[in-house]
C-alpha cells in the first residue's frame, strides 16, 4: 500500500507541476498579447507570429529574409519579460548603448561586437531561433515569447525557470 501511495503522490505532484506551468505560460502569453497591442499602436510597427513566438518589427530591414539554415550578424539585449521591457530585467547584451543605459561596465569593447551565428548551429533557445528566422539586414525588432520556448524548467544564470523572455535585436547582416 505504501508504494501505491508514494506513486500516487508522485503522479499528483507531477500533474500539479505541469498544470501550474501551463497556468504560468497562459499568464505570460496574456502579458505578451497586451505588450504587442501597445507596441503596435505606433504607426509602422508590425508583428509576426511564428507559432507563439512574436517578432515586433520597428524597422523593416532590407534584402532577403533569414532562412533556418542561414547566418545572421546582430546586436541584442535579452530581458526577462514580466509585461514590459525594463533595464532592471536586462540579463545580457552586446549592444553598448543598452549596456550604458543599464549602467553596466562598457570598458571592454570586445563585449560589444555583433554576434555572428548560424541559426541551425547557434544553440539559441527555441523562442529566439523561431523568432529570428525571417529577419532582414538592418531590421530592428523585439522577439518575445513565453517560458514555453525559453530555458524550460531549469534556472539559467539569472533567469528563473520557465521565464518569458524578450530579445531586442538590431540585425547587421543576413546570409543564406
Amino acid at each position: 500500500m505504501h508504494k501505491f501511495a508514494c506513486a500516487l503522490a508522485a503522479f499528483l505532484a507531477l500533474s500539479c507541476g505541469k498544470a501550474g506551468r501551463e497556468s504560468v505560460f497562459a499568464s505570460q502569453e496574456t502579458k505578451i498579447a497586451s505588450y504587442i497591442e501597445s507596441e503596435t499602436k505606433t504607426e509602422g510597427v508590425t508583428f509576426v507570429n511564428n507559432e507563439g513566438v512574436y517578432r515586433i518589427i520597428y524597422a523593416e530591414g532590407t534584402g532577403e529574409a533569414l532562412q533556418a539554415n542561414g547566418v545572421v550578424s546582430f546586436y541584442y539585449a535579452a530581458y526577462i519579460f514580466t509585461g514590459s521591457k525594463s533595464v532592471s530585467n536586462l540579463i545580457a547584451t552586446n549592444h553598448k548603448e543598452t549596456a550604458e543605459k543599464a549602467s553596466w561596465d562598457v570598458s571592454d569593447a570586445s563585449r560589444f561586437e555583433a554576434l555572428n551565428a548560424g541559426v541551425a548551429e547557434a544553440g539559441f533557445v527555441d523562442g529566439l531561433k523561431r523568432g529570428i528566422v525571417g529577419v532582414k539586414a538592418d531590421q530592428h525588432a523585439s522577439i518575445v515569447f513565453s517560458g514555453r520556448y525559453g530555458f524550460g524548467d531549469k534556472i539559467y544564470g539569472k533567469v528563473p525557470a520557465n521565464s518569458a523572455l524578450l530579445y531586442e535585436i538590431w540585425v547587421v547582416a543576413v546570409t543564406n
